[in-house]
């Protein structure tokens, strides 16, 4: 049953007193001398987890491109926390080392540019065009098509790729396209964000952020400039925790907020722009703080920050722990454990406006004690931020990188181990008999809704085996009372015997029997050909649905069978904009297509451990 909150959850913003490499909540050393060379730098500060086989890769990725980069990263971005302890020449210097570039060579010059820029006509926003303003289509997170707008059986075989363009400096695509005005906006990995021409792909306007934005673009329809006049406002997050609105049509930063002063916060999901509020989820890179065992692990806790949408000013911040992290033992090497900790909301915060609320799922907890609002599934009222009802999955649930498979030395991972199945996929709204209900998938491979107001649950389905890299994972799609449910699984467990179920399913309403299933079979006649994880959150059209693939196949798929109707491969080489070439990867995590205008825009390119790439393709009929 549902839960209520203890009253300490909720705290007025002015009470609170306060990576990609090892991050954590301590404040930094002092400056160190500086180093002899970059190497060492690399060998004192990040070997301790960039040698480790499980991030080793990321090191030739990072090769050739501009130390500016990494030199972003250590100063703004993710590896802020190791970057403050270091002094500016060994932050220039181990930059250097990794991108084996140096400053002040032509290879080390930046640029941002992506596509030609936008003249006349194809600079301008029409605002009656609202196709895709943010990341589900609509605070409700549907991912649908409506009515007959999307395309008939008969424009699949006229379907061809129109252009595409490579973002500057990047490896992978995690901020999910969205539409309006024409313009097409998207972040990027190295923190660029744009407004793109729909049809052209020119750009109208660039703007750089101090940190990879991960988070969609939102749309805001009911902003007013200095003078009373009504302004669109752009508004996303970054990978520092820091959130953004920008004048939409010029791309002018209008505030910048901290969401969250923990040097390991991040913001992974989207923002969801709602009644003159921005609700910003709050996650963090101190999972894998503990892959250095010398870590004290770990401080952070999620939440739900609510901003004024006019002036970016913090309304109400609620977080997932209510109880203070304090020292709670050691580890075997002697390291102090901190908890609690983690419960990270790593989604795009869902709307109810018949009912005044606002549901994200949480994460496991990174160290022990577990908590009593991990892998749950959260109400919270949206005018105060007070959590309404709650519903834990999975209790005990405390985990971190440490734990993986694949790391030698575990001594970082709680004790015990807790499962990782936490809810990581955002939610949906849907009507069911007459009245709200909230559609939630977990990465146990779980499907759940609960009356969208109490909190009761009305139904559960096993879609798949689940575990900490399956089940559902980032996102569904529902239309015409039909919810459209991705599996992420990639193995086959181990400890139990089952078999991996990764595919495509779609749940009726009722939570009753599925209408279909494609499966590995149905997608990869030849499994060894292909990776066969539908690794994103599909789209739903009248007729058919997209759905992407870990191996970089883009499926349009039969609606009421399943059975594939037309598919493209992206993880191969094109022609950009600009006349360079470039490859497409995996099409994974929070980034399905996206629809607007006749056009379908495709993200290909997944570098956190699928394959790298980096392709926006738009597709439309010829």
């Amino acid at each position: 049953m549902p839960t209520k909150a203890p009253r300490a959850l909720v705290v007025p913003f002015s009470l609170i007193a306060m990576f990609l490499g090892c991050a954590d909540g301590m404040e930094p050393a002092a400056p160190i001398e500086p180093a002899v060379s970059g190497e060492q730098v690399f060998a004192d500060n990040c070997a301790v987890c960039h040698a480790l086989p499980l991030m080793a890769y990321q090191i030739p990725q990072i090769k050739g491109r501009p130390p500016g980069f990494v030199y972003d990263a250590l100063t703004t971005g993710a590896m802020r926390r190791v970057g403050a302890r270091l002094g500016e020449p060994s932050r220039r210097a181990v930059a250097e080392y990794f991108t084996g570039v140096a400053f002040g060579s032509k290879a080390s010059e930046r640029d941002h540019r992506i596509s030609p820029s936008c003249i006349g006509d194809r600079g301008r926003f029409d605002w009656n065009d609202r196709a895709h303003p943010n990341w589900g289509g609509d605070e409700r997170n549907h991912r649908n098509v409506s009515g007959s707008e999307g395309y008939a059986r008969d424009d699949l075989a006229k379907l061809a790729v129109q252009w595409v363009i490579a973002f500057p400096e990047a490896t992978q695509l995690r901020s999910a396209p969205t539409a309006a005005g024409g313009a097409l906006f998207v972040g990027s990995h190295n923190g660029s964000v744009y407004a793109l021409d729909q049809e052209t792909g020119c750009t109208r306007w660039h703007f750089k952020a101090g940190a990879e934005v991960r988070s969609a673009v939102a749309l805001d329809f009911d902003g007013l400039d200095a003078n009373g006049q009504g302004m669109v406002r752009a508004v996303f997050a970054d990978r520092a925790a820091k959130a953004y609105a920008l004048n939409a049509e010029t791309g002018e930063l209008l505030w910048k907020q901290s969401v969250d002063p923990h040097r390991s916060a991040a913001v992974t999901g989207s923002v969801t722009v709602y009644d003159g509020r921005y609700f910003v989820p709050v996650s963090s890179n101190e999972d894998v703080g503990p892959l250095d065992k010398t870590y004290p692990c770990c401080t952070h806790a999620g939440a739900v920050v609510a901003l004024d949408a006019e002036t970016g000013e913090i309304v109400w911040r609620t977080s997932t722990i209510t109880e203070t992290p304090e020292v709670t033992g050691h580890t075997n090497a002697g390291t102090e454990i901190r908890g609690p900790s983690g419960a990270s909301v790593w989604n795009t915060p869902t709307i109810s406006e018949r009912h005044g609320l606002l549901f994200v799922g949480s994460g496991n907890n990174h160290s022990r004690p577990a908590t009593a609002m991990s892998d749950s599934i959260l109400a919270m009222d949206l005018e105060t931020g007070r959590v309404a009802w709650s519903y834990q999955a999975q209790s005990g649930d405390a985990w971190n990188a440490a734990c993986l498979w694949s790391v030698s030395d575990q001594v970082g991972c709680p004790t015990p181990e807790g499962p990782d199945i936490d809810f990581g996929a955002t939610t949906m709204l849907v009507e069911i008999d007459g009245r709200e209900a909230l559609v939630a998938g977990a990465k146990s491979g779980v499907l759940r809704a609960f009356d969208a107001e109490k909190g009761d649950i009305l139904w559960k389905r096993r879609i798949s085996q689940g575990g900490p890299e399956s089940g559902i994972r980032y996102g569904m799609a529902t239309r015409d009372d039909v919810l459209y449910v991705p599996s992420t699984d990639s193995r086959d467990d181990p400890t139990s015997g089952e078999g991996a179920r990764p595919g495509l399913h779609a749940i009726p309403f009722d939570g009753g029997t599925p209408i279909w299933s494609v499966d590995r079979v149905s997608l990869c006649p030849e499994p060894a050909l292909c990776r066969d994880e539908i690794g994103a959150p599909p789209l739903a059209m009248e007729e058919m649905l997209f759905a992407g693939a870990s191996d970089g196949i883009l499926y349009a798929l039969d609606r009421s069978s399943g059975d594939v109707l037309w598919q493209i491969e992206t993880a191969r080489e094109f022609t950009t904009l600009t006349g360079t070439t470039t490859t497409g990867g995996s099409i994974y995590g929070t980034v399905g297509p996206v629809f607007a205008n006749g056009r379908l825009f495709v993200s290909s390119g997944y570098g956190q451990a699928e394959i790298a790439g980096n392709a926006l393709i738009a597709i439309a009929p010829e």
